[in-house]
């Protein structure tokens, strides 16, 4: 019985996982569905100019700035920081897996708002955890999803957005927004990846060549400093 039970738990784990998704972006579009004074896009994709897709759960633009927020809806305990490659789910069993750091994920979803709206506006990235489960998480903008809505209330970096100017960003974002099919979007992240390995930029296009940084050597794009896209050894 235990092996039919660990087989039936092999088999479902990706429709599961789906569904939580699935159900902690609907949470967090319900959370920005109540932020006063505020206009929000969920599941915006945007085409960049070497024709690959990039997924964005949901952009919020209030009066004290824009944040591109992506949910993690995982479950059990995680534990990461800002410049791990990957970060480590533990679920109650003990099993462990392994995840791609998302702030990394999240960067180049700012980078690529920014070649819609202009390099003149600060995008600030939020990584949200919908089951409440980023108290092992060492980065100031990963957050629990009870605490977004303060979050984003209190956040002051000195960005004050007119009104004018929070309609003109939603509707440049509005009119990039691509509407293509998941499966398209699959494959263009499985080449994006193809390309990453052959040490191609997928921001830009350019060479990724290794450097030596105070934390060990990495690889970074050639056009740097118009692109800082970089990649662990």
């Amino acid at each position: 019985m235990g092996l039919l039970n660990r087989f039936f738990r092999v088999i479902t784990r990706p429709v599961r996982a789906k569904m939580h998704g699935k159900v902690g972006e609907i949470k967090v579009n319900m959370s920005l569905a109540r932020s006063d004074n505020a206009c929000s896009i969920n599941n915006l994709t945007i085409i960049d100019n070497n024709m690959k897709t990039h997924q964005i759960d949901h952009v919020s633009i209030r009066e004290n700035g824009i944040f591109c927020i992506e949910t993690k809806s995982l479950i059990g305990f995680v534990f990461g920081d800002e410049k791990s490659k990957y970060w480590t789910q533990t679920l109650y069993t003990g099993e462990r897996h392994y995840i791609y750091n998302p702030i990394k994920q999240n960067q180049s979803h700012c980078y690529h708002i920014k070649q819609i709206i202009g390099n003149n506006y600060i995008v600030n990235s939020i990584i949200v955890m919908s089951n409440n489960n980023a108290d092992n998480i060492s980065c100031s903008n990963v957050i629990n999803l009870r605490n977004l809505k303060s979050y984003l209330s209190s956040f002051d970096n000195g960005v004050r957005l007119t009104a004018s100017e929070i309609n003109e960003i939603y509707q440049k974002l509005e009119n990039a927004n691509a509407h293509i099919s998941k499966s398209e979007h699959i494959q263009n992240i499985r080449q994006t990846q193809i390309e990453i390995s052959y040490n191609i930029c997928p921001r830009c296009g350019g060479k990724l060549v290794l450097r030596k940084g105070k934390n060990g050597n990495f690889y970074g794009c050639s056009n740097y400093p118009k692109c800082r896209f970089t990649k662990n050894i």
